[in-house]
């Protein structure tokens, strides 16, 4: 995968933070929130995704611009950025900014 803004080390960061903040936004306690209602398993939403970006069979998809670039999710002025999807619980599977479904 190319990054979306050309700069390896700016996307991953980018993508682990918001894989952070996904993580401590749906579990402040760090034992809040239990993976498929099972309490022995706390996981976060986001380390239950992990390098998912595109799922084709839930018609997921990682577009790809003039230069080459993959990208998930467009943001203000142009930016593009590949965020990783995470757990939806009410769908009970991964989800993300480029799902159609």
């Amino acid at each position: 995968m190319h990054p979306p803004n050309g700069d390896v080390g700016a996307s991953g960061m980018i993508s682990v933070i918001a894989h952070e903040l996904a993580g401590v936004s749906s579990n402040l306690l760090v034992n809040a929130w239990y993976a498929r209602d099972d309490p022995t398993a706390p996981t976060e939403i986001a380390d239950l995704c992990v390098g998912v970006y595109e799922r084709w069979w839930i018609c997921g998809k990682v577009f790809i611009d003039s230069w080459g670039n993959e990208y998930n999710l467009n943001g203000v002025k142009g930016r593009r950025f590949l965020m990783q999807w995470v757990w939806n619980p009410l769908q009970r599977r991964c989800f993300g900014p480029n799902a159609v479904d």
